[in-house]
């Protein structure tokens, strides 16, 4: 699989604050409080913690019952693209010094809670010179004793402030479910992205998604990841060309990260994933419910 680098976590950076909510700040000097009063703050802080660091199996626990209906566990974390190992122990170190302050809270029709808050996290973007880049091969490669520098490098600046930040303001819902809150995403009024390839007629690749569609709201991120097999004897070369349906979106929908826009090399019978990282603009034309993303691949041996 393509290794995810910087360039991934600079489109988080520009999209952040508008696609995952927020939560109630906590003093530093006390643990969070569990009332009915303050367990809706509990459940999103922990849904954008574990968002914020990756671990997004851990965040999908906090998502609404009707949400998880219509996306399942493994297409969520795949499509987000979850950290592991030691760069999840660095997103899950910066997560700790997350700061947030409720602005603003009121229950609408239904039960629901409407909750204002504003954000201020660590900006990763700005710490790629210590984390190798944020190259994952290259962070999960180093020695225990490097990985452990890292992590009391990362706490001494935060204490000294020398971590930047990024700060914004967000709404988000959250809904009651028996005793509990979770967060609600309303993937019911998303909209569908279907996924197809197309190969050239000699047949010398192989191509499929891994998850045939996916339904997602405007300005959030999302990674369609794809399985290509080189099916001849010789080394070949191939990269794609998007095409989106219907046609006159296609202006819609930004690309953030991907992995095949230049040529990569496949070894005779290798097989390999490769992922684009999208986001579906905000100002999509109202009623568009279903989008087609075609991967059209160009072979060279």
């Amino acid at each position: 699989m393509n290794s995810r680098t910087t360039s991934w976590f600079l489109g988080v950076a520009a999209a952040f604050i508008l696609i995952l909510p927020a939560a109630f700040l906590y003093s530093k000097s006390s643990s969070p409080q569990h009332s009915p009063q303050t367990e809706p703050f509990n459940t999103v802080e922990a849904f954008l913690k574990n968002s914020y660091a990756r671990d997004f199996k851990k965040a999908y626990r906090y998502i609404s019952l009707g949400d998880r209906q219509l996306k399942a566990e493994r297409v969520y974390v795949r499509e987000k693209g979850s950290f592991s190992g030691f760069p999840l122990a660095v997103t899950r170190k910066l997560a700790q010094f997350i700061e947030l302050r409720p602005l603003e809270t009121v229950r609408e029709q239904g039960g629901q809670l409407r909750v204002k808050v504003k954000a201020k996290y660590p900006d990763a973007n700005s710490l790629s010179a210590i984390l190798l880049e944020w190259d994952e091969e290259r962070l999960n490669a180093l020695p225990l004793s490097m990985q452990r520098d890292i992590l009391s490098t990362l706490d001494q600046m935060n204490r000294a402030g020398e971590i930047k930040t990024i700060e914004g303001e967000e709404e988000f819902t959250l809904v009651k479910e028996g005793t509990s809150w979770r967060v609600y995403l309303d993937w019911a009024a998303g909209i569908r992205v279907s996924y197809d390839a197309v190969v050239p007629p000699a047949q010398s690749i192989e191509a499929v998604p891994v998850n045939k569609a996916t339904t997602i709201r405007p300005s959030e991120l999302f990674t369609i990841a794809y399985r290509v097999k080189n099916r001849t004897a010789q080394t070949i070369s191939t990269r794609i060309t998007h095409r989106i349906e219907p046609d006159d979106l296609s202006g819609h929908l930004d690309i953030v990260d991907c992995a095949l826009l230049l040529p990569v090399e496949l070894r005779p019978g290798e097989e390999s994933e490769f992922s684009t990282t999208y986001m579906v603009r905000g100002d999509l034309p109202e009623g568009i419910k279903e989008l087609n993303v075609t991967y059209e691949f160009h072979v060279a041996h």
